[in-house]
């Protein structure tokens, strides 16, 4: 009996070369497809980071600086060679003065936590200081841990020295303005230590009158002392220190100062500073300016017998602190209420004002991350809010 054959007779063996012939194609095809994507990453790369106008670095887990883009040798100096591996802080906050505000911020960052455009300090290779705006974001793997933290300098520094330079520009004209008021306050006082002394010299054996006289004496030099220390405060130029800032103490100084001077004596001055409010996170001497220059503002705009009213209160916005202040000047026409904060534009008459005022305010709140709210009626007055952030930095 023979054997039956279960094969087709019409199948051809497998061509196992063909098969391996075409996954060579398709691993071809895919190499070069990949080579492409990694060509075009790259050139996006280049693009983005190496051609960006901000400094962009990148750092491990210790500090060290594994990725250094074109911007960042021109702000600091280094070439890339010269910044990889080195820690960061090492580089560019190695100045005391910054040196404890840049380890805070390292250690932020390298703990998972972000920083959003922060103004701060940092140093060239030679030296220089430049301000710059610092950005922080960490890079972590799927368990959470951080591996790489990516930072970008923008460097404000020619920005921050014209912003200067226009703030100097309204202190002398607001010096001016103070400066008048002043100086008949202090021919007042002057007038009246003239009389006192020559009362004195007349009834030089009177222990009542002579002591009733030399208790004048004393606060009428102590207000001209007052003045002066008021005029010098004007006359320096302004250096930034970040710190600690009251709200209510700021505006209750201030309104006094432009209250002693003159400035607001022919209206009625009312203060509202609420219940204990946190303190936030400012330069004293800039938010000076901003409370000086609205209220002489609103002095302006007012008839003598005009109401202020000045304060501060907790915001509806989270971790905002508000100061307002409001008159009861003609209020502003709605066609102008944009305007009001470009540089130069005035209502005032000729000679009564630089049109500097408003939009330097409106620059110090934008430099303190703060925000800036303008609310008038005509025939009835104007309220300007200013939001200012809550000091958190012994939290961070």
């Amino acid at each position: 009996m023979s054997s039956k054959d279960d094969t087709p007779h019409d199948s051809q063996p497998r061509d196992y070369r063909a098969e391996l012939q075409q996954y060579a194609r398709n691993l071809e095809k895919l190499f070069k497809d990949m080579t492409l994507e990694l060509r075009e990453s790259e050139r996006l790369y280049r693009s983005i980071v190496q051609d960006a106008a901000d400094a962009i670095v990148t750092l491990d887990e210790d500090c060290h600086v594994v990725s250094w883009n074109q911007a960042a040798t021109d702000i600091f100096g280094y070439t890339f060679e010269e910044a990889a591996g080195k820690n960061i802080d090492d580089l560019i906050a190695n100045q005391d003065a910054v040196a404890d505000e840049a380890r805070e911020f390292t250690l932020q960052a390298c703990s998972g936590g972000k920083i959003h455009a922060r103004e701060t300090v940092r140093y060239t290779r030679d030296g220089r200081p430049r301000r710059v705006l610092i950005s922080a974001t960490p890079i972590t793997d799927d368990e959470g841990l951080v591996y790489l933290i990516s930072l970008i300098y923008k460097d404000i520094t020619n920005l921050y020295e014209a912003h200067l330079r226009l703030i100097q520009s309204e202190k002398q004209a607001t010096l001016g303005i103070i400066a008048g008021s002043i100086g008949h306050e202090l021919n007042n006082l002057v007038g009246g230590l003239l009389l006192t002394a020559r009362e004195l010299i007349k009834n030089p054996d009177d222990p009542v009158r002579t002591k009733e006289k030399a208790n004048l004496f004393v606060g009428h030099v102590e207000k001209i002392m007052l003045h002066g220390r008021n005029l010098l405060s004007l006359s320096q130029p302004n250096k930034p220190r970040m710190g600690t800032v009251d709200l209510a103490v700021l505006l209750d100084e201030t309104t006094k100062t432009l209250e002693v001077s003159g400035v607001l004596k022919r209206f009625k001055v009312t203060k509202d500073y609420g219940e204990k409010l946190p303190a936030v996170h400012g330069d004293m001497n800039l938010l000076e300016q901003v409370v000086r220059n609205l209220e002489i503002n609103a002095a302006h705009a007012m008839d003598p017998g005009g109401a202020l009213i000045v304060g501060c209160r907790l915001s509806e916005r989270e971790g905002f602190v508000e100061m307002f202040i409001s008159d009861t000047g003609p209020g502003i026409d709605p066609a102008d209420r944009e305007k009001v904060f470009e540089p130069f534009f005035t209502t005032k008459a000729e000679g009564k004002g630089t049109g500097l005022g408003l939009p330097i305010v409106k620059q110090i709140v934008e430099q303190h991350m703060g925000f800036l709210q303008l609310d008038s009626k005509v025939g009835v007055g104007t309220t300007v809010v200013i939001g200012l952030p809550v000091n958190n930095i012994e939290e961070e």
